[in-house]
């Protein structure tokens, strides 16, 4: 009987690691390729890392009369660039583990120069198709959406009036602000459209992505709740992809900068490259104002804070102004134009193609931007918005 019972179990093992590895083996990529316009050469995929603008190469192959065919394993579906040399040509997909079929026709592609900023040209193909994968029909559903599509005649006939601006800012900003408003329209469309998704498809990586995307143009906008909230909705293969890990690190830096923490300490330069430190101000109200000598509304808002550093100083309030700018003689010389009395420290560029480091760590994605700070170093306010800065030092102050 032991002898029966052993057999059995040895004979079910055996039969279910078959299984296993029979579904294990069926867990892969097979992309084929049909490329109209490049004969010959090598294609390659690539994935890209928008945190921290980084690429690396997973898998190529030879194109042959036109074709290809990649064959791997990714971990969850992913959004890729295929990318084909010689011509530099490119165009994303979902990669998943399924049998795939792209085909791209070259004609037709966005072709760009970046040589002079010490980066490469080439063409972004705008003509392709991608069939095996749900996430990317999902995500085209969403991009090809007629609520999505809604927008585009408004923001064409506003582009039209800043091109016709010429080189008046203060018209430019004005039309910005025009196209800000149907942005927060389309935004807020896409929002609903994305959460909708999320609920019926919570593992849908395609549903991670898309909110991943929207959160690249919001971060500054949406609140940490929001943020918070939303991440909590996911599952499965949307919570193990790295759209999701990106989100959770950006949740933790926006939790880092909330109303009541400690303000995230940090040392830059002063203009006589001496170094200042932010704790070291500690005692007083402060404000940190993120600026740089480009932003027009920046240095539109410096008359008002002369008028509030003046007003309050005396009561124990300081003014550090960290700016963005990358070229030391264009901060200098906004610095002797505009004579602001307060301190001044230009933020660090040490990550090659991305944003300063201060202005990350505080996820300041747009200037002006400003942090109130109590006496210990408390955030007291975060925003972009003066008004509110105002209203809490009349209430810390008073008149």
């Amino acid at each position: 009987m032991k002898k029966y019972i052993l057999t059995s179990f040895s004979v079910a093992f055996v039969l279910l690691a078959f299984v296993n590895c029979t579904s294990a083996a069926k867990k892969k990529y097979d992309i084929k390729g049909t490329v109209k316009g490049v004969t010959s050469g090598m294609v390659k995929l690539v994935r890209r890392n928008d945190d921290d603008r980084t690429s690396k190469t997973i898998d190529s192959a030879v194109i042959t009369n036109g074709t290809f065919e990649l064959k791997g394993t990714v971990p969850t579906a992913e959004m890729m660039s295929v990318e084909l040399v010689p011509g530099n040509w490119s165009f994303s997909i979902f990669v998943e583990n399924a049998p795939i079929t792209v085909t791209a026709d070259t004609t037709g592609s966005q072709h760009y120069d970046y040589t002079q900023y010490g980066m490469g040209k080439g063409a972004a193909i705008t003509k392709f198709t991608e069939k095996g994968s749900k996430n990317y029909d999902d995500w085209m559903a969403y991009q090809n959406d007629p609520g999505q599509k809604q927008f585009d005649p408004q923001f064409a006939e506003l582009d039209k009036k800043f091109k016709a601006t010429g080189k008046d800012i203060d018209a430019q900003y004005k039309v910005r602000d025009e196209m800000d408003s149907v942005r927060k329209m389309l935004y807020a469309w896409q929002l609903k459209k994305i959460n909708d998704y999320v609920d019926q498809n919570p593992s849908s990586v395609a549903g991670v992505y898309m909110f991943n995307q929207y959160y690249m143009f919001n971060s500054g906008t949406m609140p940490y709740a929001d943020l918070d909230a939303t991440l909590k909705k996911y599952t499965g293969d949307a919570k193990a992809s790295p759209y999701y890990a990106s989100l959770v690190t950006s949740r933790a830096k926006l939790a880092a900068v909330q109303v009541g923490q400690v303000a995230p300490d940090f040392t830059l330069l002063k203009r006589d490259s001496t170094k200042l430190t932010l704790s070291s101000m500690r005692g007083k109200y402060m404000m940190i104002d993120f600026w740089a000598s480009w932003c027009h509304p920046c240095r539109q808002a410096i008359p008002h804070w002369k008028e509030v550093y003046q007003k309050y100083h005396d009561k124990g309030f300081e003014i550090l102004s960290v700016s963005d700018d990358n070229r030391w003689k264009d901060w200098t010389k906004a610095m002797d134009e505009e004579k602001m009395p307060w301190a001044q420290v230009d933020d660090r560029f040490s990550r090659k193609n991305m944003p300063a480091d201060v202005g990350s760590l505080y996820m300041t994605t747009f200037i002006p931007f400003y942090v109130l700070l109590d006496k210990e170093g408390k955030i007291l306010v975060y925003t972009g918005d003066e008004a509110k800065i105002d209203a809490k030092l009349k209430e810390v102050f008073g008149e």
